[in-house]
Formats: structure tokens, C-alpha cells, sequence
């Protein structure tokens, strides 16, 4: 029997993670979890109350992992259209990195909403909303450089954006074509409204 009383819990979650990236909230079981982890169902239990309490709490750390970082040094750089760009390039890279072709866990978990909690639900909608307000400023301060047409809706092209990148993940699990994803990317910076004679960036490679 693993000593499971000195097993820190960001090595039970990053195990935890794992197995519910790979198989869904639905498609894991307690014996999954307790051979990924190497503890008892009940000290997973009395650690993180149930099956949910660990998924919640694997999913939060799966999102502090993949987006605090990224969205922090993405929105500190001075060419907004380009963060944009350069958010999308990485979302590829990742997708196409992953032998496995997993997806993205918050994106698949919203897409299995009815196996999971209401909490988790609630978990990504918060992460996931974080990905549009950060589309949301950088398209505000395009404006504001005079990049995008003034009248542009930006509520709309934030969502817009944040709808291709539920397609760049979800395509990427499906048909992970370097050409294709690309194009999904290009296609959403070329459609923003930007003004008369203001060229793309576009995405980065």
C-alpha cells in the first residue's frame, strides 16, 4: 500500500487531471482514480469529499495551469491584434503537441455538461469567460490604437473568438490538420473590423 499520508495534493490532482482529461468526468472511474493516484477511495474521499470534489478541484488547477500564465503575459504586450493572433498560434501548438489529441479539459468538459456538476459547470463558464474579456480588452485597446473600425461590436467579436477556439479544440481531437486549424485561426483575425487600409496580423507560426 502507497504511503498516501505524505502524498502532496498537487501531485494527486496532477494525476487526477490526467485520467479525467483522458477518459471524461462520465468515463472515470473510482478505480481509475485510485490506481492513477495511488490512494485509497477513502482518503481520496476525506480529501476531496467525493468523485466531484477532486474533478472540481482537478479542473481548477488544470485551468490556473494552462491560462493564468499565458493570459498575463499575452495581455502585457503592445500590439493587441497580435496577442490575439499569438493566443490562437499557442492554442494550435498545444493541440497538435498532444499525442493523444485530448483537447482542451475545459472545453471538453463544457461540451459533457450534463455528466458533470453544476460546480464544474460554473468553473468553466469563470475560466472560460476569462478567455473572452481577455479578447474583449485586447480588441478595446485595437480600437483605442486605431486598428479596428470605432463602431466595431466588440461583445460580438469577443465571443466570436472565443467560438474558434471551441472549434480549434474540438477539430483538433477530431482531424488534427495543421492546415485546417491554421485556417480557422486566419480566418477569425481577418474577419475582425478593422479600418480602411489596416492590415492583419495574423496569427503567429
Amino acid at each position: 500500500m502507497p504511503r498516501t499520508r505524505t502524498l502532496p495534493d498537487d501531485i494527486v490532482l496532477e494525476r487526477a487531471i490526467n485520467v479525467f482529461w483522458q477518459s471524461g468526468y462520465a468515463g472515470t472511474s473510482l478505480r481509475d482514480l485510485t490506481q492513477a493516484t495511488g490512494l485509497s477511495s477513502a482518503a481520496l474521499y476525506h480529501r476531496f469529499r467525493d468523485k466531484n470534489g477532486l474533478f472540481v478541484e482537478a479542473l481548477r488547477r488544470y485551468a490556473d495551469e494552462g491560462l493564468d500564465e499565458r493570459l498575463a503575459r499575452l495581455s502585457a504586450g503592445e500590439d493587441p491584434l497580435g496577442a490575439i493572433g499569438d493566443f490562437l498560434s499557442e492554442l494550435i501548438v498545444m493541440s497538435l503537441a498532444d499525442p493523444h489529441h485530448r483537447g482542451c479539459l475545459l472545453v471538453n468538459t463544457a461540451l459533457d455538461g450534463a455528466a458533470t456538476s453544476a460546480e464544474a459547470r460554473a468553473l468553466v463558464r469563470t475560466r472560460l469567460r476569462e478567455v473572452e474579456r481577455f479578447f474583449t480588452e485586447r480588441l478595446k485597446q485595437a480600437v483605442a490604437d486605431n486598428a479596428l473600425d470605432p463602431k466595431a461590436d466588440i461583445a460580438a467579436n469577443a465571443t466570436a473568438l472565443l467560438g474558434t477556439v471551441f472549434a480549434i479544440r474540438v477539430m483538433a481531437r477530431l482531424d488534427p490538420n495543421p492546415k485546417r486549424l491554421r485556417t480557422l485561426a486566419e480566418h477569425a483575425i481577418a474577419s475582425l473590423p478593422y479600418k480602411p487600409n489596416t492590415k492583419s496580423t495574423g496569427t503567429r507560426r
